[in-house]
């Protein structure tokens, strides 16, 4: 065995390097490997420079806690990055995040065509509508950026549709592919893990295999004091976004995901200047759960600036427990289902929300309000502007049913006070605004402290019955009951710009 002096001059010799070359580059590898991650932060230079086909996960395992990335413009394929501590990232414009990889080979059978070796299979969730039976599978097929109906069996692919046979690995579709681009789903999140005070700025994120209730930003179980701030979320198929404590989504463009926007649970979450539609294309049964936003088990729940329009569901929603919310200055309109829905929760104020044209379903009873209480106690809701269809829904209702007690106490209807909101119906005698039950009705309309005054409504028909106090009422028969004693009526239709 050589001596180590010996050793090393016998390797310099051989290797063509000089002395000083061969020093140079062992010292090189050194500092990069272990004291560049440690330094450049310390030094000023905690942000590394990301480019398509770099491996964003390996370089942020290479760097310390609250190491800033910049992503350069260009699509980054089936990344999905589990932050440390602190990390932020941001993308410069044309940065796109994305989770489906593109289909270039393709063989035919019969009139279909057929891509093979596909071995992605997430995890199922959800409740499908008829016309969607496989939303449950994260999986999805585009065609030049619009995703495909995904189908049950192969009988059923004709133009527009796919289906994939889990079992043989292989996708079907009746589209020609020629001069399209192909893509189907694979990753299933851009961002996860329980890293805390992570901020994620100026990406696109886009077409994630997410499953629904998850988010393509957080996925299932985000750490806490999240920012995710003036990105773009679109085309993933279960959430957009998804929220822990702390955590706020500003001013973000969240569009075309497969069952709702933005979600989450926690302590203390905003939701402030994004813009929320055009969500659930993947076919979720809007009673299960789909939409715009959703939110539970939330304390300190801020959704105040946004426009929440054109989902295919509720527009806003809480449930489960929620308390002390406060909705302020949203605008939420033509959303299939109700415009916002406080469920089984507490204390929360509702107040100057622009909420009109949502419900396209016939509205019975109380169904389909623009702003619509069930099972929750002390909600105010205040100075909002609502506006009901002339063909399908109603205005502000208060629902009380069999729901039981939650962490706060009875989940019951209960010191709810509505009051100074400009509400009109576009065609009586559509539309009420009012309460009923079908549990303990009694106790909620004498002994509930549930209160209507001092609005104004505007209506076609003021001898229509409009109200519902129990039972459908007539304004006098409102006024007879105690309720609108200070409120207003009249047939002066409010003109939307």
């Amino acid at each position: 065995m050589l001596h180590t002096e010996a050793r090393t001059s016998y390797e310099r010799k051989t290797s063509g390097l000089s002395p000083n070359q061969d020093l140079l580059s062992g010292r090189t590898r050194c500092f990069v490997r272990y004291l560049a991650p440690v330094l450049f932060p310390i030094l000023g230079f905690g942000q590394v420079s990301l480019n398509p086909g770099n491996n964003i996960q390996q370089v942020v395992n290479q760097y310390p806690a609250g190491t800033t990335f910049t992503l350069n413009p260009g699509v980054y394929r089936l990344q999905s990055i589990q932050p440390k501590d602190g990390d932020t990232f941001i993308g410069a414009p044309g940065a796109v995040l994305s989770g489906a990889q593109v289909l270039t080979s393709f063989a035919q059978q019969g009139s279909l065509w057929v891509v093979s070796n596909q071995t992605q299979q997430g995890q199922l969730n959800g409740s499908c509508d008829a016309q969607h039976p496989e939303c449950m599978h994260p999986e999805d097929l585009y065609f030049d950026n619009a995703p495909l109906l995904h189908v049950q069996d192969l009988a059923s692919v004709t133009s527009g549709a796919w289906y994939f046979d889990y079992a043989s690995q292989k996708i079907y579709f009746a589209d020609d592919p020629t001069n399209h681009t192909v893509e189907t789903s694979v990753a299933r999140s851009a961002f996860y893990g329980p890293a805390k005070n992570v901020t994620i700025r100026g990406l696109t994120v886009e077409k994630y295999a997410i499953p629904a209730q998850f988010g393509a930003i957080g996925d299932q179980y985000p750490g806490p004091n999240w920012i995710i701030a003036n990105n773009e979320v679109r085309w993933n198929h279960g959430n957009g976004i998804n929220l822990a404590s702390g955590s706020q989504a500003l001013n973000n463009y969240v569009h075309h995901n497969g069952q709702k926007g933005i979600g989450g649970n926690g302590q203390n979450l905003l939701v402030q200047g994004n813009e929320i539609s055009y969500s659930n294309w993947a076919g979720f049964d809007i009673g299960w759960e789909a939409g715009g936003a959703k939110f539970a088990q939330t304390n300190g729940l801020t959704v105040r600036n946004n426009r929440i329009h054109d989902n295919i569901g509720a527009g806003l929603w809480n449930d489960v427990d929620s308390i002390n919310t406060l909705y302020e200055n949203n605008t939420i309109e033509n959303n299939v289902g109700g415009g916002i829905q406080y469920e089984i929760s507490y204390n929360a104020n509702i107040r100057y929300n622009t909420v009109r044209n949502n419900a396209n379903f016939a509205s019975g009873w109380m169904w389909g309000a623009q702003i619509l209480i069930m099972n929750s106690s002390n909600v105010f809701v205040y100075g909002n502007r609502v506006d009901v269809a002339p063909t399908a829904g109603n205005g502000i209702g208060i629902i009380q049913q069999n729901r039981g007690s939650g962490a706060y106490g009875p989940r019951v209807s209960a010191n709810d006070l509505i009051f100074r909101n400009s509400i009109t119906y576009r065609h009586s005698p559509n539309g009420t605004s009012g309460i009923v039950g079908d549990y303990n009705v009694q106790a909620l309309l004498a002994l509930g402290n549930n209160w209507f005054d001092y609005n104004a409504y505007h209506v076609t028909d003021p001898t229509a019955c409009g109200w519902m106090w129990g039972g459908y009422e007539t304004w006098a028969g409102m006024q007879q009951l105690g309720q609108e004693l200070h409120g207003t009526l009249d047939t002066k239709l409010p003109v939307w710009p």
